[in-house]
């Protein structure tokens, strides 16, 4: 059902808005650490799909970030719901209870961390640092999916300066 025809009201349909959002959120977070980590980011879309309702579309084959790219859309999302009030604890203590271990995200996350040789905390206390320094970007991204689903770099960058 993915194509170039996407509205955000037939995501929202497809979705419900509840869950657009969080989509928004989390490929957002993707997208923001993707590009301070100087990736070749493509572009950064949510679909009608249920298998892969977002993509964050990097392309090249370095692997700089990689964990902090797959985490960050979880952290992202867990940070914007909490309104950005919440300590690096409370993080730590809760947002594992959200992750799902299949999770493709949370997989990539753990190979990551293994192939770098990282300590998942280490990893998440930056990606938490980052996001907390960017939440005006990190909004600004969010606020461009919700609007129009599909964001190219470009445009990405753009609203970072806009």
């Amino acid at each position: 059902m993915s194509g170039k025809n996407v509205t955000r009201e037939s995501l929202v349909e497809f979705f419900g808005e509840d869950e657009f959002l969080r989509l928004c959120r989390h490929e957002a977070g993707h997208a923001l650490v993707a590009l301070l980590f100087k990736r070749p980011l493509d572009y950064v879309k949510i679909d009608l799909s249920k298998d892969r309702p977002g993509i964050t579309h990097i392309t090249g084959d370095s692997l700089d970030g990689s964990a902090h790219i797959a985490i960050a859309g979880h952290i992202a999302e867990f940070l914007i719901r909490k309104d950005f009030a919440c300590d690096l604890d409370t993080v730590m203590r809760e947002l594992p209870m959200e992750l799902n271990r299949s999770d493709p995200d949370y997989q990539s996350f753990q190979a990551a961390c293994y192939y770098f040789q990282m300590a998942e905390t280490n990893v998440v206390e930056q990606c938490y640092n980052i996001l907390m320094a960017c939440k005006k970007a990190l909004l600004a991204i969010v606020d461009g999916l919700m609007q129009r689903a599909y964001l190219s770099r470009d445009e990405i960058e753009a609203t970072l300066k806009g």
